[in-house]
């Protein structure tokens, strides 16, 4: 009976561990490459849908300042000096076929007050020289007046330039430039505007920014955003634009190649008439933060308008980023084209 106990009680074989270690491997190793594969394909998602949220974020920074270029603005020809740079009209570019293109935007506005007589009949009157409002501060820092911002517009069309110098900050007085005298009669709170200059430009510079994560940025240069350049969306590799024109002045995109209908051929990467430019072309691509090694054969920055010599975009240059490209036709809403 002893013996028949031990026996009863005997424990698994070499081979069954041997069987089970094997079976538990297995299933450990399934599990594994499962998660593995899980994790994988969530990490590629989130990169992909960052990179869809990059896109939409730049695009509609830039669709809502370009649908405002022009605001406020003379008709051409103008020129005017803000932030160093002398603007002519109310889209200004840079184009570039190997690289991203830049786009300065002139208009938009800024509220920076309404008016108020306050009992000072030498200004808001017609043929007045002055203007006097509820506060002046977004023209002065501390005593210092911002010459950046002496282009103004009253209650929307009606545009003035500001004098350097005799201002009275603590009446809230603001004087005209040389030849500058109001028009008419101007009711307290009419709403007065400055006038700003957005530069867009693709960024691997500034901090936080690099060649593996390109930034799109905007410079205000009445800096009203900020002082300097500001990163509005990261890993945004791309920005190219395109340029409809209205030459005959009819207040329609010209229809280069006369079939009725609005084609590509229709908008010119680098108008010379910048004073026909009532429409542009914005392209936007951003890519994924990181690499996807499936695509390490097939993944490449795209070709868009002009970018042709580069290898970039000739297909020299496969290195792995997905990317997504947003494009869209913004109109301007205040086109400013003279005669």
């Amino acid at each position: 009976m002893r013996v028949m106990d031990q026996m009863d009680q005997k424990g698994f074989t070499l081979i069954e561990l041997l069987v089970g270690v094997a079976l538990a491997s297995i299933v450990s190793l399934a599990a594994f490459v499962i998660f593995w594969s899980s994790d994988k394909s969530y990490k590629l998602q989130e990169g992909v849908g960052e990179s869809q949220q990059n896109v939409r974020v730049a695009m509609d920074r830039l669709a809502r300042d370009i649908r405002m270029a022009g605001f406020g603005l003379p008709d051409p020809p103008f020129s005017l000096t803000i932030g160093g740079q002398t603007l002519t009209a109310p889209i200004a570019f840079t184009n570039s076929a190997a690289a991203p293109d830049t786009l300065t935007v002139l208009g938009i506005g800024v509220t920076s007050g309404t008016l108020n007589q306050g009992g000072n009949a030498a200004c808001n009157g017609t043929s007045d020289t002055a203007i006097c409002l509820d506060t002046v501060a977004n023209f002065f820092t501390g005593a210092a007046f911002l010459p950046d911002r002496r282009y103004i517009t009253v209650g929307g069309p009606r545009f003035i330039e500001l004098a350097l110098a005799g201002h009275d900050q603590t009446n809230g007085l603001l004087q005209l430039g040389a030849g500058n005298i109001l028009d008419r009669d101007y009711v307290d709170g009419t709403t007065v505007y400055i006038i700003q200059a957005i530069q867009y430009s693709i960024n691997t510079a500034l901090a936080g920014c690099s060649v593996t994560n390109p930034c799109l940025t905007s410079n205000d240069l009445t800096g009203f955003r900020g002082a300097g350049v500001q990163v509005l969306a990261d890993n945004i590799e791309d920005v190219q634009f395109a340029y409809g024109l209205d030459g005959d002045r009819n207040g329609r995109i010209d229809d280069s190649d006369a079939n009725g209908a609005y084609t590509a051929a229709d908008f010119s990467n680098a108008p010379l008439d910048l004073s026909s430019i009532i429409a542009v072309r914005a392209n936007v691509v951003a890519r994924t933060r990181n690499t996807d090694p499936a695509g390490q054969v097939a993944f490449q920055n795209p070709c868009l308008e002009d970018r042709s010599t580069d290898a970039a975009c000739t297909g020299a240059a496969v290195d792995g980023f997905r990317r997504r490209t947003l494009t869209k036709v913004i109109n301007l809403r205040n086109p400013r084209q003279g005669a």
